[in-house]
């Protein structure tokens, strides 16, 4: 069950948020403005598979309904900016039940220092999750770089000049999405934006939870780049390598005898534009973890050996239709050891 006084609080400082002052939706002459955004997606995966499931599903079976919608509210006034943002998913991740849930995405307000560069502080995501996937062309993003997505307690500085993207966060006492404590998370990122060639490279560090959940300290390194090799074909490589250190030993409730884990994971991707309402998107993947690896002296016996080994390999082929600006419709499938034998989905933005 839902918390109804939770949904009740959210949605009603979600339309009150302007309510002081005339909420003026176009803006007004001065920049101050109330805009009002969201989302609505229905799909979902089919034939997820148990031998290649590392932690993309909470469960396995012909299809996983992934329906999603979003719904936010931003504004500015004079140099301050704040958002608010909920989200109503299903719990389709490991460990999760599958069923929906209705949680409060982003809550942040910020302060535009200039034109160029701004700061954000509260609940909001960091740094180089603007730019995890920036070289994955697919819709539904193919390996999962595993950096620190959404945290509370955040500091986030970002700025963006004509062909340089910089942004750094900090945010204290991290968790992972079950809610497991990670420790204190840097994160940042740079990259060069042209048309013909786009670099970005991430960085992330955290400082582990020091015996309070299995999640230890990590390291990880991040890259995505994107070539347009004609007006209408585009290819974008995305990959990270990650050191991270895990509990292997528990004793009571206190996680002992961290080990480092190197994973890592490689998207090639490609995007072909028939027109203005077509792209057929491809891409190969690989990934590789160390605890999936039977010979690494960290491998967990307490768990199945994987079907694949300590790596898996697998290719994708579809298509994205937009019969209007705000409609995409999206269908993939996949070959190889991928999770999945494919998804659909149909999503409305406003």
């Amino acid at each position: 069950m839902l918390n109804k006084s939770t949904i009740a609080i959210a949605i009603v400082a979600m339309f009150s948020a302007g309510s002081v002052n005339a909420v003026i939706l176009d803006g007004d002459s001065q920049g101050d403005h109330v805009r009002l955004y969201g989302e609505v997606g229905v799909g979902g995966h089919f034939d997820t598979h148990a031998e290649y499931n590392h932690d993309e599903f909470y469960d396995t079976k012909g299809y996983v309904d992934d329906s999603f919608a979003t719904m936010g509210v931003t504004g500015q006034r004079e140099k301050f900016t704040y958002r608010l943002e909920l989200d109503y998913q299903r719990r389709n991740w490991l460990g999760g039940d599958g069923e929906f849930e209705l949680a409060i995405d982003k809550l942040y307000v910020g302060y535009r220092l200039t034109e160029q560069q701004w700061v954000e502080l509260g609940l909001t995501d960091t740094a180089f999750d603007d730019y995890d996937h920036f070289g994955d062309f697919t819709f539904n993003k193919s390996v999962e770089t595993g950096e620190a997505g959404d945290q509370e307690n955040t500091v986030k500085y970002q700025a963006k000049f004509e062909h340089l993207v910089t942004g750094v966060s900090y945010s204290y006492n991290g968790e992972h999405k079950s809610g497991a404590l990670q420790g204190d998370i840097i994160n940042g990122y740079a990259g060069w934006m042209t048309d013909l060639l786009s670099v970005v490279v991430g960085l992330e560090t955290r400082g582990g939870s020091n015996g309070v959940s299995k999640y230890g300290e990590q390291q990880q390194i991040g890259l995505g780049v994107r070539l347009k090799l004609m007006q209408e074909f585009s290819i974008g490589v995305n990959g990270f390598i990650e050191d991270e250190d895990l509990s292997t030993r528990k004793s009571g409730d206190v996680h002992l005898d961290y080990q480092t884990f190197r994973n890592q994971g490689l998207t090639v991707s490609a995007k072909y534009d028939l027109n203005e309402h077509w792209e057929i998107i491809s891409s190969v993947n690989h990934e590789e973890y160390e605890g999936w690896d039977l010979i690494s002296p960290n491998y967990d016996y307490s768990d199945l050996p994987p079907e694949y080994g300590k790596e898996r390999r697998w290719a994708s082929l579809g298509f994205n239709y937009r019969p209007a600006r705000d409609i995409v419709v999206s269908l993939e499938g996949r070959v190889g050891e991928a999770p999945e034998a494919g998804y659909a989905y149909v999503r409305m933005y406003f």
